[in-house]
């Protein structure tokens, strides 16, 4: 889940104020009662660790507010009260909630790394990343989204060779070609800087899904950017064929997609001119075309443009019918008008 540097930065600054003893720094193995763990704690300023079940080898947060009080998991779900560490050996208790009934910890330090480091990392980067897959629907329509790390695939649900293409050519989109490695050196960042296993946030989700056509956003939150960090791309696809088509062809330009999230857009002349024409005049915002970047969507009505809002107060936001558009539309346009009015 993304959490944004600056909610990070405020979070580790009542922490790092208690920072940890040095002589806590590093990666630690043990028992939590009878279930092998391993922990980590990070050196000062950062104050804070990690530790996961190595049955499950899930992370999960380890803050303390001050120093010489418990330590609190991720959702306040356990606590951690710790002895002062005695060489390479360390002790303490763990509980549900505070006061309530203690489990023995018991620790022997195998690294002297923070939480970023290989000692904690490689045995949750040397097995395979857990899937999660969620059923859903957009209207009549069943889909189900599958997550594997960075790695999110939407699959339409049916048969037929249109959709057995489109889910190939969505399969191919939700792979990064980073790879898993990408994710488990932003994960490695985040636990060495806040104890926390935060990565970017991605979804893949349809926006309009017609008898003829399906529009599906890919949005991506970047962690540790905050708002500079979001970005999200619409690609849509012909049902009836499985063809990817790309709406801006029928305005005659076409998106230069350079990730599944994010591209650009150069407005061809004709349109930009007709756009100025449509704009309400503002003397703070004299160009509505200027944008370098915009979204196109459609439906049965018309089609929407959109920029990426940046909250200067010179958005755009506008909506034309298929009439209005018709005398503009490029042969391809035209020839798809008759199926974009299909409800």
């Amino acid at each position: 889940m993304l959490k944004p540097l600056a909610v990070l930065t405020l979070a580790c600054a009542a922490g790092c104020a208690n920072a940890a003893p040095p002589e806590l720094t590093g990666v630690w193995q043990g028992t939590l009662g009878k279930t092998p763990i391993t922990a980590c704690f990070n050196a000062a300023p950062d104050s804070n660790g990690s530790y996961y079940y190595q049955r499950f080898l899930t992370p999960i947060q380890l803050t303390q507010e001050r120093a010489s009080e418990r330590w609190a998991e991720d959702g306040r779900t356990g606590f951690w009260q710790l002895d002062a560490p005695r060489g390479d050996t360390l002790s303490g208790t763990w509980s549900k909630a505070p006061g309530g009934t203690p489990l023995p910890l018991a620790l022997t330090r195998s690294s002297a790394e923070g939480c970023g480091g290989d000692a904690y990392n490689a045995p949750m980067e040397a097995v395979p990343l857990p899937v999660k897959v969620e059923k859903k629907t957009f209207g009549e329509h069943a889909y189900h989204v599958t997550t594997q790390g960075a790695q999110v695939t939407l699959k339409l649900a049916g048969d037929g060779p249109a959709i057995h293409k489109i889910n190939q050519q969505l399969a191919r989109l939700a792979v990064s070609p980073e790879g898993p490695q990408a994710f488990f050196n932003e994960r490695r960042d985040f636990l060495g800087m806040s104890g926390s296993a935060a990565t970017s946030e991605i979804s893949v989700m349809p926006t309009y899904w017609s008898s003829q056509w399906i529009t599906v956003r890919f949005y991506r939150w970047s962690a540790g950017f905050g708002r500079s960090g979001i970005s999200w791309g619409l690609h849509t696809w012909n049902l009836q064929t499985g063809e990817s088509v790309d709406p801006w062809t029928w305005i005659g330009t076409r998106f230069e997609w350079y990730s599944p999230f994010s591209g650009h857009v150069s407005l061809p002349k004709k349109f930009a001119s007709w756009l100025q024409t449509q704009a309400t005049a503002d003397s703070e915002c004299p160009d509505v075309a200027s944008y370098g970047s915009y979204d196109l969507s459609f439906d049965t009505q018309g089609m929407r443009l959109a920029n990426k809002p940046i909250g200067n107060g010179c958005d755009v936001d506008m909506t034309f019918s298929w009439n209005q558009l018709q005398p503009l539309l490029s042969t391809q346009g035209r020839a798809a008008l008759p199926s974009l009015q299909v409800p």
